[in-house]
């Protein structure tokens, strides 16, 4: 796994957003991230091949509401040790409905082709409920159209945060389905969903989630599409 590369790119990282805090009244503010997680689980499949992974996240906020966002995790799944993401979006308001609207890049750095994709992304919330679309005209490792549709919903109870998601994936057949993903049966759909509880411990985001999908385990070698329970650590800055 290329970790060390990622735990530099998250000490650049912190060191911009320190200088940020000089800057209060510019028009961009920068906030990221960095996090600890038992398993990667990517729309209820492990990128990491059930192992941990290293996270790290920066996003350029200007006060007009668009933003460019990086995120990246170590992995281990054929693609190399690091997933490497870009996005350029746009959020607003109008009344009580959140929006937000951008297009993300997929990166697997050294061995992007033709393993990188882009996915265009639209999503409204309101009142901890969130309903989002996204779509990619050639999905991963060249599997054509691809959408994902989703919807999730947070809350608080008792000073604990509880939240959870439900997606469709949805390929364009099931040999499409089975070049992305490896998987070997005859659907061209698949659900995956997460069920979470998290808590801010002394400044440490900690999250315990059950996440997974419900692709036949016969269907997907090495349970990497089984359900599970997953704990992550997170300090954002």
């Amino acid at each position: 796994m290329k970790l060390a590369t990622l735990a530099k790119a998250v000490l650049a990282a912190s060191a911009l957003m320190s200088a940020s805090a000089f800057a209060a009244d510019a028009p961009v503010t920068v906030t990221g991230s960095t996090a600890f997680t038992s398993d990667y689980l990517f729309r209820g499949v492990s990128q990491t091949s059930n192992n941990a992974a290293v996270q790290g996240a920066m996003t350029f906020t200007h006060t007009s509401g668009m933003y460019f966002s990086m995120w990246g995790s170590s992995i281990a799944n054929g693609m190399g040790g690091l997933e490497l993401d870009t996005l350029i979006g746009y959020g607003g308001k109008a009344g009580d409905v959140s929006y937000d609207v951008g297009v993300m890049r997929y990166n697997y750095p050294g061995i992007n082709d033709p393993f990188g994709y882009d996915e265009i992304y639209g999503s409204v919330s309101m009142s901890g409920i969130k309903v989002g679309l996204n779509y990619s005209p050639d999905y991963f490792n060249e599997s054509d159209k691809f959408m994902y549709l989703y919807a999730s919903y947070g809350t608080e109870i008792g000073g604990f945060g509880v939240s959870g998601s439900l997606g469709m994936n949805k390929f364009d057949s099931d040999i499409m389905m089975g070049k992305a993903l490896g998987t070997t049966g005859t659907d061209d759909s698949y659900m995956d969903y997460k069920l979470a509880v998290s808590k801010t411990v002394g400044g440490v985001g900690v999250e315990g989630a059950y996440i997974g999908s419900n692709i036949d385990e016969a269907d997907c070698g090495g349970g990497l599409c089984d359900g599970r329970l997953v704990l992550t650590l997170s300090k954002g800055f």
